[in-house]
């Protein structure tokens, strides 16, 4: 800016408060001193905040899809250990109370005595089996972000998994938890003891709606 420029409005409004003598002598004050004000106070050019904003964008570009690869990894392993710790449960149970407990999907988990009915990938309770029904031990909410499949990723998995007083389960079965191509499996063999395995399964890009019990 040319600050003794006596036709701007701007430096007339500057100097008004002094005589017109003395206009020169504080024109070239205000221009030392914006020459000696540091670098970093006068603010960025409009090519510096270009360059900025371009530099984000492309780390944006590049940290989002891999933070949401990490998110899904996490999901899918949170979500078969979930399972898993459901499994370990009944079985425990099952042998302390030294009754047959059941592990189910359930419809209704708010009811005290709900009943087994959806998929594994909702909401699933522990229930032991009493003369008078059954009573509800524990309940594990749905996982957000996962689905749960046979091993092949062809069916929605339902039915139940049972466990005696001696913690056998007499049920072979495979439940492969999927996040974004990311898959971790829960495996229970016939003696009802359940394991955990990485990329045991199949994760498919959309599963049918459930029709029978899977396996």
């Amino acid at each position: 800016m040319d600050w003794c420029n006596n036709s701007d409005p701007e430096t007339s409004f500057l100097l008004s408060g002094f005589p017109t003598s003395e206009w020169p002598t504080q024109c070239w004050l205000m221009e030392n001193r914006l020459r000696k004000v540091p670098h970093y106070l006068r603010g960025l050019t409009l090519l510096e905040c270009l360059i900025t904003l371009a530099i984000v964008a492309i780390l944006m570009g590049v940290g989002v899809p891999a933070f949401r690869d990490q998110l899904a990894a996490a999901r899918a392993r949170a979500g078969a250990e979930q399972l898993y710790a459901a499994m370990q449960y009944a079985r425990s149970m099952a042998q302390r109370y030294d009754s047959v407990v059941t592990l189910c999907p359930v419809v209704d988990p708010a009811e005290e005595s709900p009943r087994c009915g959806g998929h594994f990938g909702q909401t699933v309770a522990a229930l032991k089996q009493q003369e008078e029904g059954h009573h509800l031990l524990r309940v594990w909410p749905a996982r957000a972000g996962v689905t749960v499949t046979n091993r092949a990723g062809s069916k929605w998995v339902t039915g139940a998994l049972q466990w005696d007083q001696q913690g056998v389960g007499h049920r072979n079965l495979t439940l492969s938890v999927c996040a974004l191509g990311h898959n971790w499996s829960v495996i229970t063999n016939r003696l009802g003891r359940p394991r955990l395995a990485r990329d045991w399964g199949v994760c498919p890009p959309a599963v049918a709606q459930p029709t029978a019990t899977g396996s």
